[in-house]
């Protein structure tokens, strides 16, 4: 049996062992003295019965630190001892270092001192851990956040109680994490700190706590010993309050100076639209704000909000957002309809928790816009619009802001009447042709009109606009040539001015080439001095890029951009309403869930440029393949989806039609590619999911159609599959057998049986431990169910580490037993458990932890292990061989090793599997396989065992063929620890 490394040894048991080789005796120990009692610490060769004996013998111990021989007790097996006690100036007797033999002997001068000097050495390690006790309580009663790390890897090695409260991880969790987790956008100060060995003191940081939330946090490092080796200890200060008062003193401080200038701004101006202009800018230059803009609320049917000036980094998706203050439409439910509505300020600390938000975050991510505040604009009579700030953080106005912010809008909307009262004037004092200059410089298209759509006015950027000069039309009446494709919306809209005084919306008008656009136009009555309808003024602008870029965001929303299909989204508000439709009409329809075979091989051996190129040209197949009214649909990757609607009222019909599509379908995907000049062929499978006249949901329909084709991929490729009932309730069956196998495995629910193994004189010589599952519900579950779905899922891992830990356990209990202590423990290993990186170390540690001999552990390996990598498993095999660990190759005869490999292999045991030892009696093929076993391991010097041996006919075969070691029902079944025992008992064990 292999020894410890004396690295590994802890240090009290190498004092005792060091003590017991320089004293030349068999037997030592060390003992701690709590209240006169001897409590062992360490020992070799001693048992319970020594302890009582050095109880008894600690009565003679003098007071003096120095070796004593001691008399033992007459009627003992202990003929000699010599005891040096361990004392403290304030406690007395603290330990005593005992050497004992069963035969008289004495000690020699040299003996004496060596066993004096261990002594010390014990004091001195007593100390020292009272010494780690008191700096751990120092380390874990501060009540600021501090943790150890790591020098180099900054993984966390201890952490105090204030650190796991302040940042909600327990201690198992901050132990597996790296001082990155907490402090992951910052670079690491400690890594530098450590490289020149420097403290580091107040540093500023942002940490992360496990809920996600950003704290600021003063840092200081030092480097320290922990546990021999360099670390540096973190220690943390929480200023988070701090620099947020200090923010909010800043931002209160800006809302004044802003305040401030924009009433400088409100004394100078001239015009609205500049007023408004300056206001927005200094809001973004001075008060710090991402985003200002002005909103007037409109009294037109969609009850919409005009934006008249704006300032900062507007997003293109929010210039193109519906704006409206109306309570019943969706975009009106935002903190910029409420505002106009409640003619109270609205304030949104983080936009990403309002949920009028939701729908404008989901198309436009905004890049760090955080919060909003919404201040009305009110005048005597009503609010008649609104001033929007966004800014980049999230915020915590408070009310004194609150405050200086209202007084700001209120100081807006005086501006903004007391501007429209002088603009009021002049209109009154003049007449419209007297500005015309200055409509002249306006880049809007202005056009003013009589009632009867005569053109009174015509300024340049109309002339620019429409390609008409003001010559050319003043006086007739553009309705034939500017609204040749719409009349009806302008009859419309003129008929709103007159009703309402002003109009405001989209509308076609046409150019004097014929080309058509679409304007935002804004139109306003004009009266003459009798308050009668005078003339429209139109104020006109061309917004055609604006619907464009509109169009093409829909097209991002809802098409894919490589294949310019249909994209996930839009597949499924088609797939719904064809499956409304069919419910009504009761036509049928189906789904084709279209996968590519082995595209990931074209990806990794052509390159990604090349499976793209084959991406399109599929696209394109497969659109040629359908009619008009079906959808041709990309979900992501090599995934594509054809929807087929109305296929006719009969299910068969439907079926049949679908097929042949389907058929048509893999011939097309299945002819040559041209990529670039190369030639490549590809096949696909299609699985087909009708729908006709029934309830299914889009969710359960493109589940169905998925089921279908790894159906066709199981069935070979390039080929259909239709969906199958039986097969979703096999694959929900599944599902939920893995659901509750998870759950078993991390409760902990699984047990291990054990089947002896025996000799050929039938003496039990080990078990072979194999793993059960008892279900609430389901009751035992056969291995053979529950196994392959570990295998398969990756569960086999913690599920074999436990079935380890519990072989280990039961075998390191037989350790104590003569009977049983040379008794073996079989446990299986699965390939993927063995391939683990860690298998080798996993092993180790459980031995050492459950004190198990590894010489009496012996893994069963199976065939389909030697597969692949036959070197890297060599290499594992050998690691743990030097353990002591033996191994033993399961079920031989049912795979396909090699015999090359076989001979290299560090084995110690083949097993017969079961189904050749079943039928070795009445099939010779299944006899001279076993003989043929059993001849192979016998050249290769490996023991060779049978399972499955269930008659004694059976036993007698195997033993004239020169099997030793057998296993099976005539034996024993498999049973559980606690009936293992009695078992035994009436056995007789080699």
């Amino acid at each position: 049996m292999p020894t410890n490394d004396a690295r590994t040894v802890p240090p009290f048991e190498q004092l005792t062992q060091l003590a017991a080789q320089l004293c030349c005796c068999p037997l030592a120990a060390l003992t701690l003295v709590e209240d006169g009692q001897h409590r062992l610490a360490a020992q070799l060769g001693t048992d319970a019965l020594h302890l009582g004996a050095l109880q008894a013998l600690g009565t003679q111990l003098g007071s003096s630190p120095q070796v004593q021989i001691l008399v033992p007790p007459g009627n003992g097996t202990i003929r000699f001892c010599a005891a040096v006690p361990v004392c403290d100036a304030d406690q007395g007797c603290v330990a005593v270092l005992w050497v004992m033999d069963l035969q008289p002997r004495a000690l020699d001068p040299a003996q004496t001192d060596a066993l004096a000097s261990l002594a010390a050495q014990v004091q001195r390690l007593l100390q020292l851990q009272a010494s780690e006790q008191q700096y751990r309580q120092l380390f874990e009663n501060n009540p600021q956040p501090m943790w150890v790390r790591e020098q180099h890897t900054r993984r966390i090695l201890a952490v105090n109680a204030a650190a796991i409260a302040h940042y909600g991880y327990t201690q198992d969790e901050f132990l597996a994490l790296t001082s990155c987790a907490v402090q992951p956008d910052s670079p690491d100060p400690l890594a530098e700190a450590a490289a020149q060995d420097d403290n580091l003191r107040a540093l500023p940081r942002r940490h992360l706590t496990k809920d996600g939330s950003v704290i600021d946090v003063e840092m200081s490092t030092s480097s320290i010993q922990f546990n021999g080796q360099t670390a540096r200890l973190v220690m943390v200060h929480d200023v988070t309050q701090r620099l947020r008062a200090e923010r909010d003193l800043a931002r209160l401080s800006r809302a004044q100076r802003m305040l401030s200038a924009c009433n400088e701004a409100l004394i100078r101006a001239s015009s609205e639209p500049a007023l408004l202009d300056d206001i927005c800018r200094m809001t973004v230059e001075i008060g710090g704000y991402r985003l200002a803009w002005v909103g007037f609320a409109q009294d037109d049917a969609d009850q919409s909000i005009l934006q008249v000036a704006s300032a900062g980094a507007m997003p293109a998706i929010a210039k193109a957002w519906p704006l409206t203050w109306s309570a019943d439409s969706p975009y009106g439910q935002g903190p910029a309809g409420r505002a106009v509505r409640s003619g109270e300020a609205v304030i949104v600390p983080d936009i990403r928790t309002d949920p009028a938000f939701e729908r404008f975050l989901a198309l436009n991510p905004i890049q760090g816009q955080r919060s909003v505040a919404c201040l009305p604009l009110r005048n005597a009579s009503r609010c008649f619009g609104l001033f929007y700030l966004a800014a980049n953080e999230t915020l915590e106005i408070g009310s004194d802001e609150v405050v200086l912010l209202q007084q700001l809008a209120n100081d807006i909307a005086f501006g903004i009447d007391h501007l429209r009262a002088q603009a009021a004037q002049r209109v009154a004092d003049a007449h419209i042709h007297h500005q015309a200059s200055l409509l002249d410089k306006a880049q809007d298209a202005i056009v003013v009109r009589s009632i009867d759509h005569r053109v009174l006015f015509w300024n340049k950027s109309a002339e620019r606009l429409y390609g008409w000069s003001a010559a050319e039309v003043l006086g007739r009446s553009m309705v034939d040539d500017v609204y040749t494709d719409n009349p009806a919306a302008y009859a419309a809209a003129t008929q709103a001015v007159l009703a309402h005084g002003e109009w405001h919306g989209e509308i076609t008008q046409n150019r004097q080439d014929g080309n058509s656009m679409v304007v935002e136009a804004r139109w306003t009555l004009v009266r003459d001095a009798d308050n009668q309808p005078y003339s429209i003024m139109a104020v006109n602008t061309d917004i055609t890029q604006r619907k464009a870029a509109e169009r093409e965001v829909q097209k991002l929303a809802f098409y894919d951009p490589l294949t310019q299909l249909p994209n996930r989204q839009l597949l499924m508000d088609r797939l719904q309403h064809a499956l409304a439709s069919s419910a009504r009409s009761g036509q049928g329809g189906a789904l084709l869930f279209i996968d590519l075979d082995n595209f990931k091989t074209l990806n990794d051996t052509l390159g990604h440029d090349k499976g793209d190129l084959l991406l399109q040209q599929v696209a394109l197949r497969l659109s040629a393949c359908v009619r008009g009214a079906d959808t041709v649909a990309r979900l992501g990757g090599d995934e594509f989806v054809v929807m087929l609607e109305d296929l006719g009222p009969n299910p068969q019909a439907a079926g049949t039609c679908a097929k042949n599509i389907g058929e048509k379908i893999l011939a097309a995907l299945s002819a040559p590619y041209q990529l670039d000049g190369k030639e490549h062929l590809s096949t696909s499978s299609i699985g087909i999911a009708p729908f006709c006249r029934q309830p299914e949901t889009v969710s359960e329909l493109l589940k169905q159609a998925d089921i279908a084709m790894y159906q066709a991929k199981g069935a070979g490729r390039n080929t259909l599959g239709f969906f199958d009932p039986q097969l979703q309730a096999e694959v929900t069956a599944r599902a939920a057998l893995e659901a509750d196998l998870r759950l078993a495995v991390a409760l902990g629910e699984l047990f291990l049986h054990y089947q002896t193994q025996h000799n050929a004189q039938g003496r039990m010589t080990g078990v072979e431990a194999l793993v059960r599952w008892r279900h609430p519900q389901r009751g035992l579950v056969s291995p053979a169910a529950f196994i392959p779905l570990a295998e398969e899922t990756g569960l086999i891992l913690e599920l074999g580490h436990q079935v380890l830990v519990q072989a280990c356990t039961l075998l390191a209990s037989w350790r104590a037993s003569a009977e049983t202590q040379h008794l073996t423990m079989a446990v299986n290993v699965s390939s993927r458990q063995f391939k683990h990186p860690d298998f080798v170390q996993q092993v180790v540690d459980t031995l050492a932890q459950t004190g198990a001999s590894p010489l009496q552990l012996k893994l069963e390996l199976t065939e389909s292990l030697l597969a692949d990598d036959i070197e890297q498993i060599i290499r594992k095999m050998e690691a743990l061989q030097t353990h002591g660990v033996g191994f033993s190759l399961d079920d031989f005869g049912t795979g396909y090793s090699s015999l090359s490999y076989l001979k290299r292999l560090p084995l110690d045991q083949l097993k017969i599997d079961q189904s050749f030892v079943r039928d070795v009696l009445t099939d010779p093929n299944d006899a001279v396989i076993a003989r043929t076993i059993i001849g192979l391991g016998q050249s290769l010097g490996l023991n060779v065992i049978a399972e499955g041996v269930e008659t004694a006919q059976q036993r007698d075969f195997l033993a004239r063929h020169g099997c030793q070691a057998y296993q099976g029902y005539l034996f024993g079944r498999p049973m559980p620890a606690e009936q293992l025992a009695p078992f035994m008992d009436t056995l007789a064990t080699v």
